[in-house]
């Protein structure tokens, strides 16, 4: 069974409005940067990158971790935020100003 340090991620709402469609394979982390902890007890740094990723018409988010690993998010059906694209946990959306926090796991 495979499984997923928790995750936390500080996402600007500008970052996830729109832009170039960018290659799921790509090697290359996108440029917009990201405030994110993984694991349990985590401090916030900007470590991680957001990716977005066209898949059948559907915007996909896939943040990038620094060490190789990666999480795909899309938009909620009734955008109140992100949710993990694979569907395997839940994902708490906190919406402060122009930022959306997302925490993933425990």
């Amino acid at each position: 069974m495979r499984t997923f340090k928790p995750l936390v991620i500080v996402i600007l709402l500008a970052a996830c409005s729109g832009g170039e469609t960018v290659d799921e394979t790509a090697v290359e982390p996108g440029d917009q940067k990201l405030a994110c902890a993984i694991g349990s007890g985590a401090e916030l740094t900007d470590s991680c990158t957001l990716q977005r990723v066209e898949r059948d018409g559907t915007a996909i988010y896939r943040v990038n971790h620094p060490g190789g690993g990666f999480r795909l998010f899309e938009l909620a059906r009734d955008g109140s935020g992100l949710v993990p694209h694979d569907g395997a946990e839940g994902a708490a959306n906190r919406l402060e100003g122009d930022q959306l926090e997302v925490q993933v796991g425990k």
